[in-house]
C-alpha cells in the first residue's frame, strides 16, 4: 500500500517535471520569435520610412526642376547669362536628385534584407515550435493551455520577403482580367515588377541629360579657336 503510494507520488513528480521542462522549452522558444517578430517590424517600418521620404524628397525636386523650367522658358533669348545659370543649376540639381534616389534605395535594400533576415529566423522558429508540439503529443505530456495557445498562435506567419510565392497569383489575376491586346502588353510590362525606388534615379540622370543639352545650347561654340600651329612652339632657343 505504502509502496503503491510512493510509485505513484513520484510517476506524479516526473510527470510535473516533464511539464515545467515543456511549458519552459516553449516560453523560451515563443520568447525568441517574439524577439525577432520585433525586429522584423522595425526593419519593415525603417524600409517603408525610406519609401515614403524617397517619395516627398523626389516630389520637392521635380518642383524645384519644374520651377526651373519655367525660369529657362521666360529668359530664353533675352538674357543669355541668366539662361547659363539656370541651366547649371538645373544640371546640379538634376544629378543631386539622382544622388538622393539612390542613397534611398540602398537603405532600402538595406533594411529589406534585414526583414528578409528576420523573417527567415521566424520561419525557422515556427519550424522548432512545430517539433515541440509533435514531441509533446508523442510523450503525451499535457501543459497549460495558456501554454498551449501560445505555441499555436506562432504557426501562421504571412510570408511579405521569404518566397515570391504570389507571383502565380498575381499572373493568374491579370490573365483573368481581359486578354485584349493591350491588356496582354499592359500584364507583360505589369509582371516585369519595375522598381518603382529606381524610377526616380533613371529621372534625376535623364533630367542631368536634357539640361546639358540646353546647357550647350547656350554656349557660343564658334568664337572658340584653337590654333596648334601656334600653340607648339617646342624648345626656344634663349
Amino acid at each position: 500500500m505504502d509502496d503503491s503510494k510512493g510509485a505513484g507520488s513520484k510517476f506524479l513528480e516526473h510527470d510535473d517535471g516533464a511539464q515545467k521542462q515543456a511549458e519552459s522549452a516553449i516560453a523560451y522558444a515563443v520568447n525568441d520569435y517574439e524577439a525577432w517578430k520585433d525586429v522584423f517590424e522595425l526593419c519593415l517600418e525603417l524600409r517603408n520610412f525610406e519609401i515614403s521620404q524617397l517619395v516627398q524628397r523626389n516630389n520637392f525636386f521635380m518642383i524645384f526642376q519644374g520651377v526651373l523650367f519655367a525660369g529657362i522658358c521666360q529668359s530664353a533669348g533675352q538674357i543669355p547669362l541668366v539662361s547659363f545659370i539656370v541651366c547649371c543649376v538645373g544640371l546640379l540639381v538634376s544629378l543631386l536628385q539622382a544622388g538622393m534616389a539612390c542613397g534611398s534605395k540602398y537603405w532600402q535594400t538595406h533594411w529589406e534584407i534585414n526583414t528578409t533576415m528576420a523573417e527567415q529566423f521566424m520561419v525557422k522558429l515556427i519550424e522548432v515550435h512545430g517539433r515541440i508540439d509533435t514531441k509533446l503529443r508523442h510523450d503525451k505530456v499535457f501543459i497549460d493551455p495558456v501554454y498551449d495557445a501560445r505555441l499555436r498562435r506562432r504557426k501562421i506567419l504571412v510570408h511579405l520577403f521569404h518566397d515570391d510565392s504570389n507571383r502565380k497569383r498575381i499572373k493568374k489575376n491579370l490573365k483573368d482580367s481581359g486578354r485584349s491586346i493591350g491588356r496582354r502588353l499592359t500584364n507583360k510590362l505589369i509582371l516585369q515588377r519595375y522598381s518603382i525606388s529606381r524610377i526616380p534615379i533613371y529621372v534625376g540622370i535623364a533630367l542631368a541629360i536634357g539640361w546639358s543639352v540646353l546647357l550647350l545650347g547656350t554656349l557660343n561654340f564658334s568664337v572658340i579657336t584653337v590654333d596648334f600651329g601656334h600653340l607648339v612652339q617646342g624648345f626656344q632657343k634663349s
